[in-house]
C-alpha cells in the first residue's frame, strides 16, 4: 500500500495520536515538513493525505507560500477520491480549498469539552467520538464548502464536515496533554487567563482523562485509516 502523507506546518503541532494509530495499524506513512521547505507529495504516490494544524492562518498565503500549493493539492486529492483528513488549520485549508472559506474568528476557543454532533452521526467512526471531551485550541474558523454539512459544532463554531473523500475536524483529537501544555506556553498563560481560560484547569482536566482521550483518539483515527485502506483496495 502507498504511504499516507502527513503535512506538518510547525514543529509544535505534530501528528500525536494519529501517528500512534498509523503505527498500530501497521500502515506506511511519511511526514512532510512544509515549514522546513519539504516538497508536497505526488498524489500518485499516496493512499491518503492528512493536513495537520499550525500556528498560521489558512488565509496567510502571503507569509507562507506553501499554503496556496497545499490547498490546490487538497482540492486535487478530493477530486481523485483520495481520502483526506484536515485537522484544525488543515480543516480550514480543506474548507477553503473546496469552495468554502476560512477566516479569523470573533474569539479564541480554548477548551477541553464535548462537541455537539448532528443526529445520526454518532455511528460515524470519525465524527462520532467528538461527542466526548476533545481539545479545541484555535483562533480561526470556517464556512463549509458547497455540498458539505456541518456534522459537529461547539456553542461558538463549526467543528466537522464531510464532502466526498474529505473529512474536516476543527478540534485536536491528536493532541496529548504534553502537546497541549506546549501550546499553552507558546500562546501564553497570561493571554489565556485574560481571555477567560484557566490553563491549569484545562491541563488538569486533560491529565485526568489522558488514558481515555488517547484510546478514543486512536479509535477515531483508526476509523479514518479503514476508509483509506478501503479506498486503496
Amino acid at each position: 500500500m502507498k504511504p499516507i502523507a502527513i503535512l506538518q506546518h510547525n514543529a509544535e503541532v505534530p501528528p500525536g495520536y494519529l501517528a500512534d494509530a498509523i503505527e498500530k495499524a501497521e500502515l506506511p506513512s511519511v511526514v512532510v515538513r512544509l515549514d522546513l521547505g519539504q516538497l508536497l507529495p505526488d498524489l500518485d504516490g499516496v493512499s491518503g493525505l492528512v493536513s495537520l494544524g499550525g500556528i498560521m492562518g489558512a488565509y496567510e498565503e502571503e507569509h507562507h507560500e506553501f499554503l496556496a500549493a497545499e490547498k490546490k493539492l487538497l482540492r486535487q486529492a478530493v477530486a481523485r477520491d483520495i481520502p483526506v483528513l484536515g485537522i484544525c488549520l488543515g480543516c480550514q485549508l480543506l474548507a477553503d480549498a473546496l469552495g468554502g472559506s476560512a477566516f479569523k474568528a470573533d474569539s479564541h476557543e480554548v477548551e477541553f469539552a464535548p462537541l455537539q454532533v448532528v443526529p445520526g452521526v454518532a455511528d460515524d467512526g470519525v465524527i462520532g467520538p467528538l461527542s466526548s471531551a476533545v481539545l479545541s485550541f484555535h483562533g480561526d474558523t470556517w464556512e463549509p464548502p458547497p455540498g458539505a454539512e456541518v456534522l459537529a459544532r461547539s456553542a461558538l463554531y463549526p467543528h466537522a464536515f464531510r464532502l466526498g473523500s474529505a473529512v474536516g475536524v476543527q478540534a485536536h483529537p491528536e493532541a496529548s496533554t504534553e502537546i497541549a501544555r506546549g501550546w499553552v506556553e507558546l500562546y501564553g498563560r497570561d493571554k489565556l487567563v485574560a481571555e477567560g481560560v484557566d490553563p491549569d484547569r484545562l491541563l488538569a482536566d486533560m491529565d485526568v482523562a489522558d488514558e481515555a482521550n488517547a484510546s478514543r483518539a486512536i479509535e477515531m483515527f483508526t476509523a479514518w485509516l479503514r476508509e483509506v485502506v478501503a479506498a486503496a483496495s
